[in-house]
């Protein structure tokens, strides 16, 4: 709020905290429990934990050092999204992110969440590939939050469905009914 009201470009200032590589590698920290939202049907948390996400790009104060590799990325992202005369590029990367996260909510919203857990893990990679084909060397610089942001989905759905799969209790057979002697398997 300090930068807008002493006439900062806005756009510099976004675009400075955006080459903190802490925003970069806190998306599971919105995109998991906004997953789990979805789940139990919440629209407003979800949007919530999605507005978070697009303002956690300034949270972070502008590093004093950019690893050179983040550096290049950042400007041909720059000039790919925000300085090319082409708009194209800019509408499919949001047309497509916007495609994503639908498909993704949407999967958990119906419960499917070994769905919703293969979308994300494809467009990560697609994320990677992308930036890779696209950016060429600089492109490099997206692997390894999009990697480790992986591992962290991947690694909190492993230990939801570890610790969900114990405590399911198995279905009693058609047979078992009042009045009768219980299954000794029971």
């Amino acid at each position: 709020m300090s930068a807008y009201l002493s006439g900062s470009d806005m756009g510099a200032w976004v675009w400075n905290r955006h080459q903190n590589l802490f925003s970069w590698y806190s998306r599971p920290v919105f995109i998991v429990p906004a997953a789990y939202y979805a789940y139990r049907r919440k629209l407003w948390h979800i949007l919530g934990f999605m507005a978070l996400l697009l303002t956690s790009l300034f949270w972070f104060d502008a590093p004093t050092t950019v690893p050179p590799e983040v550096r290049e990325y950042l400007q041909w992202e720059e000039q790919l999204f925000f300085t090319n005369d082409n708009k194209l590029p800019l509408i499919a990367l949001t047309v497509g992110a916007t495609l994503f996260l639908f498909l993704l909510f949407y999967a958990f919203w119906q419960r499917n969440v070994w769905y919703g857990l293969a979308l994300i893990n494809a467009g990560t990679l697609l994320k990677i590939a992308v930036s890779i084909s696209l950016g060429q060397e600089a492109g490099s610089a997206a692997i390894a939050p999009s990697l480790s942001s992986l591992l962290v989905i991947n690694l909190i759905a492993w230990g939801v469905y570890r610790r969900t799969r114990g405590s399911e209790r198995p279905l009693r057979s058609p047979s078992h009914s009042l009045g009768s002697a219980p299954d000794i398997n029971d």
